[in-house]
């Protein structure tokens, strides 16, 4: 196989796995989302950081998925896996998983939290967070989740979760009818 070629046919479903073991774990994470959602909707916020936790997962799994449909090396055969996998699922380059910030932030989360707390000098440092949006004077939130917008926010980022989890949804039942065959669609 020459180093041009995308994806070899009879290799495409260890991409499918590989793929749909990480939508799994997305999808197992928004459903623990959805029933610490419930309870905080019900006034119990015991489960708070459960559910910071799941949502980080959500958006460490996330980055995963972006370096197989957007490889971090530029060689031709990375670069065409990635162009393959793309097309076979659909994604456009203005796709939510495309945000390199998410990846380059989980991959260097040490040197980030390093950096934050550096430049972090006066004022009171929120450690869990779950509730509305709320005035940050003075005050800087570590990890938090803004109910009212669906927000998760770690050391000044801010990710939207659901185009996130959408956009999960729709590749995972691409890839699972794909694992029928063990073919891509596209």
């Amino acid at each position: 196989m020459s180093e041009e070629c995308k994806i070899w046919f009879p290799h495409e479903i260890f991409y499918i796995e590989g793929l749909l073991s990480i939508t799994r774990t997305i999808l197992s994470e928004k459903n623990v989302v959805v029933t610490v959602l419930d309870q905080i909707q019900e006034g119990d916020y015991e489960n708070e950081k459960i559910l910071i936790d799941a949502v980080q997962n959500i958006c460490t799994q996330a980055a995963l998925i972006s370096k197989f449909f957007w490889p971090v090396s530029r060689t031709k055969i990375h670069k065409g896996r990635g162009k393959r996998l793309r097309e076979a699922y659909e994604i456009h380059e203005q796709n939510c998983l495309k945000d390199k910030q998410v990846r380059n932030f989980i991959e260097h989360f040490d040197e980030k939290l390093d950096l934050y707390l550096s430049e972090f000098t006066a004022g009171t440092i929120i450690p869990i967070y779950v509730g509305p949006r709320i005035d940050m004077e003075a005050k800087q939130i570590f990890r938090g989740y803004f109910l009212n917008e669906a927000v998760f926010t770690i050391l000044h980022l801010e990710y939207k979760i659901i185009p996130i989890i959408d956009e999960i949804e729709r590749i995972h039942l691409l890839l699972e009818q794909d694992f029928i065959s063990g073919r891509f669609s596209n």
